[in-house]
């Protein structure tokens, strides 16, 4: 028997007893340590499993022992397209391995994150504002560029955002749910599910089938965290669950850094405290590379499709562009600043020149609002 099918066997026994959900993790691992194999645990005698888990949880362990086999288990995973490492495999991610609670074995479609990248953990609100998407896209963008992986949760807002944005420039990125990796939540969301198997990976501590809970949530936060280098707050509101990852962060040694905002902006207030009480600001990602000495590690900047020059386009757009920002605007708004500027331009020139500018791809219109798609011409 080769070492790699005796691996293999073994991370069939692990699987059965991972997908008994309501063992914890460090329950698991007291098990493995009186065993002395994952194959073992399997066997354990009912005195054995009262004496670490108690008389009713030897009752519903030997239960799921006549229910289902590990066999039974594995093939289901194979058949739905699951994959599965535990804390003893050689694929299982050594940055897990590290921290004070660490889960005992990982769900997951796709691949798991390779730790010779490095990787930094995009988090922030679900409800974000304009100014938190742009920044959570410019961020995950730029990092995609290099080839720095991105991970986060795959939740509505700054999580998802992000992750859109890094597979959209070309990256990769990997999602640890709060439910099993069988299921897409939230559903909206669907499409970046697809995308980030074939471009990184879906993982979870949580047996496939586990429907999402808010309980559930908080806990696997240790582990976006802990696949990441870094840590990056987009935007955050003063009492937040992303401050939760922020404090597991920290206790793992990761590095925080936080995007400051508007101190009158209540999605800025628990970035703008964090910043207070010393986490590292970030303007750009390249401060984030430079920081971490990633540079040399890196792939280049790839060279950028020349832009048309300033005097390429028309006039109305030249003037157009000099006024827009990074943050949106509407059409009055933006006839306003021209005025204000002395333009003489009409407003059917101005809608010709809105629309110059958004085929070459120089702004961008969502909701009637226009923005620049970057911070220099």
């Amino acid at each position: 028997m080769t070492e790699n099918q005796n691996e293999l066997d073994q991370k069939i026994f692990a699987a059965w007893l991972d997908t008994i959900y309501w063992i914890a993790s460090e329950t698991k691992y007291r098990l493995l340590d009186a065993a002395g194999s994952i194959q073992k645990v399997y066997e354990m005698e009912e005195s054995q499993l009262a004496a670490i888990m108690g008389l009713q949880g030897c009752e519903r362990f030997g239960q799921h022992r006549k229910r289902y086999t590990p066999q039974k288990v594995w093939n289901y995973l194979i058949e739905t397209g699951i994959r599965y490492t535990y804390c003893q495999a050689s694929d299982f991610p050594g940055k897990l391995a590290e921290i004070p609670d660490p889960p005992f074995g990982i769900f997951y479609k796709g691949r798991l994150p390779d730790e010779r990248i490095p990787a930094v953990a995009v988090i922030g609100a679900r409800k974000c504002s304009e100014y938190g998407r742009i920044m959570a896209e410019k961020f995950a963008k730029g990092f995609a560029k290099r080839g720095i992986s991105v991970i986060s949760g795959m939740a509505v807002g700054i999580d998802g955002i992000g992750q859109t944005a890094a597979l959209k420039a070309g990256g990769s990125s990997y999602a640890v749910l709060g439910c099993g990796v069988d299921i897409v939540y939230p559903r909206s969301n669907e499409t970046l599910y697809r995308q980030l198997i074939e471009n990184g990976g879906v993982l979870s501590e949580y047996p496939p089938q586990m429907e999402p809970r808010p309980a559930l949530f908080p806990p696997r936060n240790r582990i976006i965290s802990a696949l990441a280098d870094v840590v990056l707050v987009v935007e955050a509101r003063e009492k937040s669950g992303t401050l939760i990852t922020v404090d597991m962060a920290l206790e793992q040694g990761r590095e925080v850094y936080t995007i400051p905002g508007r101190c009158t902006d209540s999605l800025s207030m628990g970035c703008n405290r964090l910043i207070r009480q010393g986490a590292a600001v970030a303007v750009t990602p390249e401060d984030i590379i430079d920081d971490m000495f990633w540079d040399t590690i890196l792939e280049k900047p790839k060279e950028q499709p020349q832009e048309p020059t300033l005097q390429e386009l028309s006039k109305a757009a030249q003037e157009i562009y000099a006024v827009l920002e990074m943050l949106p605007v509407a059409q009055d708004v933006i006839v306003e600043k021209l005025r204000e500027k002395k333009s003489t331009c009409t407003i059917p020139q101005i809608c010709q020149g809105l629309v110059e500018l958004e085929l070459k791809g120089l702004i961008l219109c969502r909701h009637r609002q226009y923005r620049r798609l970057s911070d220099t011409f």
